[in-house]
């Protein structure tokens, strides 16, 4: 297996990133992830304005993009609004390699936390991202844009979600 590295993603890669999303997003039971959602994938203009602000990396190989991050700035965080790996590649550090270059720029940028939102009660989400350093956080401690993103996935059906950081200084 070639080596995987993390680089900007490039426009060329962007349908590749809708494969990566719909076949991650079909290990999701219908009741977590209303089939409607599942066969989405991000807009190309969502992926275009992610590249061209820095804030869209793959891990790739010799062979193409495996796994994608898709990040944003709100306030005083580096949210990282998408994430997938592709099934084939799970398990082999693809995610929080990707995590860890998150991490890096919004170090780099002076930013005070790392934000996401996911599934509370699925293994490959909440407890995922717990081992590696983000914490839930309560609807009190939560930052407007993070409850208001929470409520839109409420209306969108999605269930059992939560609001998660790592804190980075």
């Amino acid at each position: 297996m070639a080596a995987t590295y993390i680089r900007p993603a490039a426009p060329e890669d962007f349908d590749r990133l809708a494969e990566i999303e719909r076949a991650a997003a079909a290990r999701f039971d219908p009741q977590d992830l209303p089939p409607a959602l599942a066969g989405d994938a991000l807009p190309r203009d969502e992926l275009a304005a992610a590249h061209t602000a820095g804030l869209l990396w793959v891990a790739a190989d010799a062979d193409g993009a495996h796994g994608f991050l898709l990040a944003r700035r709100c306030d005083d965080s580096l949210h990282l609004q998408e994430m997938d790996v592709y099934p084939g590649r799970q398990g082999q550090g693809l995610g929080s390699a990707l995590i860890a270059h998150a991490e890096t720029i919004a170090r780099g940028q002076g930013l005070s936390r790392l934000t996401l939102t996911t599934f509370e009660h699925l293994a490959w989400n909440a407890p995922y991202y717990q081992r590696r350093g983000f914490q839930p956080l309560d609807d009190a401690d939560c930052p407007p844009f993070l409850l208001a993103l929470l409520r839109t996935e409420a209306e969108h059906g999605l269930k059992r979600r939560v609001a998660m950081h790592k804190p980075l200084r």
